[in-house]
């Protein structure tokens, strides 16, 4: 293989192993799994405005419905309560559209990720010169991950409401993304649905770069 060629695919590689391995984490967090265990666990906030725990699992799995899949625009504004009244306001049909469009676009990249990292890793590992620079852009990219992973958990262990107020802040319109805390996407996913979520992507992630960084370690050249 071309000297350029190898060493552009390593660059390659090393980019698109963070990306791979957090999206991956985000994307597992995003499924059915995730909010129900959270809702049957005590220590998670109830809903002080009356949802009960199975009424919290449809809603949070037709929000879920709405994100991933190619639901038409308005199949938010048809969701209602079993009093014939909205299930959401303007502002959070909104934030809903929203957030739709960022799930979208980060899902596409993931997938993008991911192609590159096997194919990089596939095209490297054919050769006895290029299975070395598989081996260091693995290693290099696991290291990113841990070392990006390290110090996003400490601030997020320390000042999550910071780092959940820039996440917003960067994503989103000013004041489009606050609620009042009778609002359902507040009733549905409370601070603490969030910070939970942010824990666990960055724990697995900081797991999963520190067993890749092993296993390229462990690569025989």
């Amino acid at each position: 293989m071309n000297a350029w060629i190898a060493s552009t695919l390593r660059i390659l590689l090393i980019a698109s192993i963070p990306v791979a391995v957090v999206l991956t984490n985000v994307r597992l967090v995003m499924l059915p799994w995730y909010h129900n265990l959270q809702y049957d666990r005590p220590t998670f906030p109830p809903d002080h405005y009356g949802f009960t725990r199975e009424e919290r699992g449809r809603y949070a799995g037709l929000a879920l419905e709405f994100l991933l899949n190619d639901t038409k625009p308005d199949f938010m504004s048809k969701q209602i309560l079993p009093d014939g009244t909205p299930l959401y306001n303007e502002r959070e049909l909104r934030h809903m559209h929203d957030v739709k469009v960022v799930t979208r676009m980060t899902l596409a990249v993931w997938k993008i990720a991911l192609i590159v990292v096997l194919s990089t890793a596939i095209s490297l590992a054919w050769g006895a010169q290029t299975r070395l620079m598989l081996r260091s852009g693995i290693m290099l990219g696991s290291a990113i991950v841990i070392v990006f992973l390290l110090l996003l958990g400490i601030y997020i262990l320390f000042n999550f409401n910071s780092f959940f107020t820039r996440f917003h802040q960067v994503l989103f319109e000013q004041g489009t993304w606050t609620f009042f805390y009778s609002d359902t996407l507040i009733r549905l996913f409370p601070i603490k649905f969030w910070s939970d979520a942010s824990i666990l992507v960055a724990g697995v992630s900081l797991l999963n770069g520190l067993l890749l960084w092993w296993a390229a370690y462990r690569i025989h050249t």
